[in-house]
């Protein structure tokens, strides 16, 4: 079965699970400088806010926004190129996928706002085999557009493709097999520690997020998204990570917890729990500050998902940058968009967070060896 293989960037770790993917066209994280002599870092189609709309749409009198309680796991959409297409939304945690079953899929990241999934490049991609119905379903993906769920008469679950008509939608029922785990529910606070010859990938599971640390020989990387698994197939969309990845990943896990590739190829995993408490994310946003070798540096953790890190000596700004953050169980995350000295600048950052007291600070053991580097130890600021 030949797959259709819509870009190529630099991870092994990405090569060896993906099978095709469009999603983003540069989903790598270069550190640039940008013509008006500011600096910048490229950014992929992964950013830590889920799609959702803007505004709640004016709906015709009898219907109301759908929310995540009138899904089913699995559902149809009715028909399009020339078959029946099916959404699913898996563990509700984040995820969502529209299927031609053994054909062509595409994954997102939603919300679920206002019950509106948005698609597209900025938040998913797209794998598929070569066939008519997987080019048109790619063009229907490319195009970019939305979903808007709504029940009507409290009774009925419908759903508008780009506006167009309401039609019923109906629960699906998808055989499963006791050979693949079809619940990502059950990876939740499990560590997988996996190996292919030289490859080596230890993933950490969080309620609906992960992390994956990959080593290929000495060469090591990491990559942290959204996950689910969804018609027996996990799907991780890449968000936080330090080196170019598919924009989709995608595989089966055995019930012996073991990981089936869609290329093919298999590895065998160790099975073991991780120890974590989750950080609440509201708690944490904020602002922090670190006195640290001469330095006053600030941290400041938006609720909105941006975040920025400046240090200063007296008035004069000696660090610089700023992004997106995330927290996924314990392990804080963060994505620089622009940074005061690109070349010596990582393109993300992730470390586990311990001691944390909203009402005090928090130790951040990163993996930041930048120059100055973020400092580990954060505290409230004072005032007189």
């Amino acid at each position: 079965m030949n797959f259709k293989a819509c870009s190529a960037v630099a991870s092994a770790f990405a090569m060896s699970l993906m099978l095709a993917a469009c999603g983003s066209d540069d989903n790598s994280s270069n550190v640039e400088r940008g013509e008006d002599s500011s600096s910048s870092v490229k950014e992929s189609s992964s950013s830590v806010e889920e799609s959702s709309s803007s505004a709640a749409p004016e709906l015709p009198k009898g219907l109301r926004a759908a929310t995540l309680e009138d899904l089913e796991k699995n559902m149809t959409l009715g028909e399009m190129f020339g078959t029946q297409i099916y959404l699913a939304a898996g563990a509700k945690q984040g995820v969502f996928s529209i299927w031609i079953p053994d054909t062509a899929w595409i994954a997102v990241r939603s919300d679920f706002e206002n019950g509106v999934i948005e698609y597209g490049k900025s938040n998913g991609s797209f794998m598929g085999i070569n066939s008519k119905a997987s080019d048109d379903m790619q063009k229907f993906f490319e195009k970019s557009g939305k979903l808007q769920f709504v029940v009507k008469d409290e009774k009925k679950l419908q759903v508008s493709i780009n506006d167009g008509d309401y039609i019923d939608v109906e629960k699906a029922n998808v055989p499963v097999s006791t050979n693949w785990i079809s619940d990502g529910t059950q990876l939740q606070g499990v560590k997988l520690s996996c190996k292919n010859g030289d490859t080596k990938q230890v993933y950490s599971f969080y309620k609906g997020r992960y992390v994956v640390e990959e080593t290929v020989k000495e060469e090591s990387s990491w990559s942290a998204g959204y996950y689910d698994i969804e018609r027996s197939h996990l799907l991780m969309l890449p968000v936080f990570f330090d080196q170019a990845v598919y924009s989709l990943v995608s595989t089966q896990v055995s019930t012996d917890f073991d990981l089936n590739m869609d290329t093919g190829e298999s590895y065998k995993c160790e099975k073991s729990s991780i120890k974590y408490k989750d950080i609440d994310k509201e708690s944490l946003a904020g602002e922090w500050v670190a006195p640290e070798n001469g330095l006053d540096w600030t941290l400041t953790l938006k609720k909105s998902g941006d975040y920025s890190v400046v240090a200063k000596k007296g008035a004069n700004t000696e660090e610089l940058k700023s992004g997106i953050w995330d927290v996924y169980g314990d392990v804080l995350m963060l994505k620089n968009s622009s940074c005061m000295r690109p070349s010596e600048c990582a393109s993300a950052v992730k470390g586990s967070i311990e001691g944390f007291d909203a009402k005090k600070g928090f130790t951040f053991n990163h993996d930041d060896d930048d120059t100055p580097a973020v400092p580990t130890t954060w505290t409230l600021p004072q005032y007189e």
